[in-house]
């Protein structure tokens, strides 16, 4: 398993998610967002330090800043707001099958999209405040530019761009 920067009891304890819902449903939600959300935001190489940092318990100064107030929030929403897209939907041997408990009303598509919406515009505000944050800083590891990632171009699932 790898490293998550938000821990699921977190997102349980400080968004709508239920505290019961089975950890292995979102789990690799969280990782995912980590590697399409916050590494092309921060960049490979600040990226690596602040997880590996983070996961040594040895993160300090602007970089504990910067994983408390913005790299545990944007990923905290964006991972929720992509579980709910995805939360009734079930794959199994027998395939894929939309989940519906007795006594219950789905929900309509839109309506789940808007509940997603809300969380992915938690994730892009903390997003902005990250890049008007970086532009007081001086991080070395930070480029706009580096290997494949451009941080500058980065879409967000409001239209947006960074």
């Amino acid at each position: 398993m790898a490293f998550l920067f938000i821990t699921p009891k977190e997102i349980s304890t400080t968004t709508v998610l239920g505290g019961n819902v089975d950890i292995d449903k979102y789990q690799f939600i969280i990782e995912s967002v980590q590697i399409s959300v916050i590494e092309p935001l921060l960049g490979t190489e600040l990226y690596d330090k602040v997880r590996t940092e983070a996961q040594a318990a040895t993160i300090a100064g602007d970089y504990l800043t910067l994983y408390t107030e913005f790299v545990k929030p944007i990923t905290k929403n964006e991972a929720l707001a992509e579980y709910i897209e995805v939360a009734t939907l079930m794959v199994t041997n027998a395939g894929i099958f939309k989940n519906s408990p007795e006594n219950t009303e789905s929900p309509t598509t839109s309506e789940v999209q808007v509940l997603a919406d809300k969380y992915h515009g938690l994730g892009q505000l903390y997003a902005q405040r990250f890049e008007k944050w970086m532009l007081k800083r001086n991080i070395p590891e930070y480029k706009a530019y580096q290997d494949e990632v451009n941080a500058q171009s980065i879409k967000t699932q409001t239209g947006w761009y960074l």
